[in-house]
């Protein structure tokens, strides 16, 4: 009875470490796929920064990228997601009021869906920045993939992707992380 019990034990300690391992190859392995290289590689060269038109129809141009102190530095390019569309317009509004202090930045929202776009046309103004209703595929694809790991796109000179959804970092993070091009 007593080596049953201990035999049990130790085949279910065996079996969680297998399970671990096999679960960390497997998140490797995902992260290195060709096909993820290839869609990530794509989403680079097409991504353009935010360009549309917004929930109001207004047209939103693309970046700049001169070295003049007049444009924008870096245009930030993220999701709102309709699920959490009040804590994520709260969040890049604080990021918009801390980066008004410290840089030259654009912000530039996607909506996920229509009930998101909804919300937004009612009430414009609880965003403090355009959100975009058509964009550029490329734009909106690189977007929603960047959402999907929890990062957004800062495009200025190059582009690359910051982590934002994540309960640990705050707005004034994410805005200095901007703010410095990080």
């Amino acid at each position: 009875m007593k080596k049953t019990i201990v035999f049990e034990i130790i085949l279910i300690f065996i079996l969680i470490v297998t399970g671990w391992y096999l679960l960390g190859i497997m998140k490797h392995a995902e992260s290195n796929s060709p096909e993820l290289r290839a869609i990530e590689s794509y989403n680079r060269l097409v991504f353009t920064g935010g360009a549309g038109i917004d929930v109001l129809g207004n047209k939103v141009g693309s970046i700049h990228t001169d070295t003049n102190d007049d444009v924008e530095r870096f245009v930030v390019s993220f999701l709102l997601r309709y699920d959490s569309l009040e804590a994520d317009l709260k969040f890049w509004n604080e990021v918009d009021v801390h980066l008004s202090k410290i840089a030259s930045v654009r912000l530039a929202a996607y909506c996920e869906n229509d009930q998101c776009i909804d919300v937004i046309r009612k009430s414009p103004d609880i965003a403090h920045f355009p959100v975009l209703e058509y964009g550029r595929a490329g734009d909106m694809q690189a977007v929603i993939g960047a959402d999907a790991t929890g990062e957004f796109w800062l495009a200025g000179n190059g582009y690359k992707k910051i982590i934002w959804r994540d309960e640990a970092l705050t707005s004034y993070d994410v805005a200095m992380s901007i703010g410095l091009g990080l």
